[in-house]
């Protein structure tokens, strides 16, 4: 079921007022819990105004590429540090790179934030 921005805002507002986790609000309302997340920091970007981002959809996803080096994990040699920027989360060592997506690198934080 496809629904307006305004439709989001007051099924995020709803899931904001209730208890409920994500989950279990999403499987009540018939709606998935990676669309109400996504919808949740959409109108909070959107409050701030920032850039509108395009929902995940059919056709619309993207294959992006990150190396995970893990603790103790050494990069090989042939390859150049031009890493700009460590960040770790938990286990997890990301290398950011000048000219990186900071909507993925703050997608790839938050999903690693939630696994722990």
């Amino acid at each position: 079921m496809r629904m307006s921005a305004a439709k989001w805002s007051e099924v995020v507002s709803a899931w904001e007022a209730s208890s409920q986790s994500a989950r279990l609000f999403a499987e009540a309302r018939g709606v998935s819990e990676a669309s109400l997340r996504w919808w949740k920091g959409e109108l909070a970007r959107r409050s701030r105004g920032e850039p509108t981002r395009r929902s995940p959809g059919p056709g619309r996803n993207r294959v992006a590429l990150a190396k995970v080096v893990r603790e103790g994990e050494k990069l090989p040699s042939s390859e150049p540090v031009t890493a700009a920027l460590e960040i770790a989360v938990g286990p997890a060592r990301i290398l950011v790179e000048h000219g990186f997506d900071a909507g993925l690198l703050r997608a790839i934080v938050d999903a690693l934030g939630e696994r722990s």
